[in-house]
Order: structure tokens, then sequence, then C-alpha cells
């Protein structure tokens, strides 16, 4: 887009190599006449494209003026959609805030059983045996056959995320494989009753 400002910017540098060119007089005539000739030239090219340039605006505009009404509702249906994906993200990231909410209140409870079989001194295996209820490390606990262990919430997001992604844009997609090793044992049932497959 050539503008007003360039030509005046042409116009400058064609001043500016005449008035360099009179100050040098008689030394480098050939060369300062060379140099005016460039820079009328290229002011002079600016110039033609220029008034191409607006009279193709001017076209375009006289064109568009007849779609005015089409253009305008063709701009509402378009904030309309985009409002529709603007709701649907916040909608989105609002039901992620619900998933984070849920993990750290089942991750509450399974500190809290874990700590009530420690009080009751219910170890998961001492040197002879394996129980079906009781503490084990890193906080997992077995009730009546059934492990729990907390689950971390981030690699639930991501693989919750990627499960959607997989769906919508394939398995091949990059942000349907989740790298974080934590999702894998989600995957392997490593969350007792939760179903994340």
């Amino acid at each position: 887009m050539i503008t007003d400002e360039d030509i005046r910017t042409a116009e400058a540098r064609v001043t500016e190599v005449k008035e360099r060119g009179a100050r040098l007089r008689m030394a480098n005539r050939d060369e300062t006449a060379d140099a005016v000739r460039l820079a009328v030239g290229r002011l002079e090219e600016l110039r033609e494209l220029k008034a191409a340039q607006d009279s193709a605006i001017k076209s375009r505009k006289a064109a568009e003026k007849s779609h005015t009404p089409e253009m305008k509702k063709m701009s509402a249906e378009l904030s309309d959609s985009a409002e529709a994906v603007n709701k649907a993200r916040d909608d989105a990231s609002h039901a992620l805030d619900k998933l984070i909410f849920a993990l750290r209140c089942h991750n509450t409870a399974v500190g809290a059983a874990h700590a009530r079989l420690t009080a009751l001194g219910l170890p998961l295996a001492d040197e002879d045996a394996e129980y079906d209820t009781g503490h084990g490390s890193s906080g997992a606990l077995r009730i009546s056959g059934t492990d729990w262990k907390p689950v971390p919430e981030d690699a639930m997001v991501q693989h919750t995320v990627a499960e959607v992604i997989k769906r919508e844009f394939g398995a091949k997609h990059p942000a349907a494989r989740v790298h974080d090793v934590r999702a894998h044992s989600l995957l392997r049932g490593g969350a007792g009753g939760l179903k994340v497959a």
C-alpha cells in the first residue's frame, strides 16, 4: 500500500539529491545527474502506482457499497458465532475447573481414609501376608480389595484434554498424546474405581 507519506518521502529525496548536486557544482556532475534522474524516476513511479491504487480502492468501495446490507448480515453472523465460541471456551474452562475441584475433593477423601487406616494400625502388608484393607506407601490404600491412591490433578486434566483432541482430530495429533507418565498409570487403573479410559 503506497501512502501519501511515501510520496512526500520520495519528493524530499528528489529535493535532497538536487541540493546536494548544487553544492557539489562541477564535481561529479554526471553522478549527480544520474542520482537526480533515479530519484525523479522513483517519484514518478510511486505517483503512478499511487494513482492506480487510489483508483482501484475507489472502484472497490463502489462495488462494496451495493452489498452493504449483505455484509452487515455476515458481520452480525460472524459476531454471533465468535460469541458462541467464547461462551463454549468459557464453559470448557469452567468444566475443567469443576474436574480439578472434584479431583481435589477425591484426593482429600483418599488422604483422610489413608490417615484413618494408619491410625487404626492397619498396614497393607506385613512380613507374612498382604491384606484386603490397609494403608500403603505414597498415600495408597486398599479397602475391601480395591486400591486407591491420590490422583495427580494435572495429569488427569491433560489426559481429559488429550481424549477430546483424539476424538476430534485423530490419535496422531500431537496434543492427543500425554507424555506425563502419571497419566499412563491412570490408564492402567491406578486410581482405584476411577474410570478414565
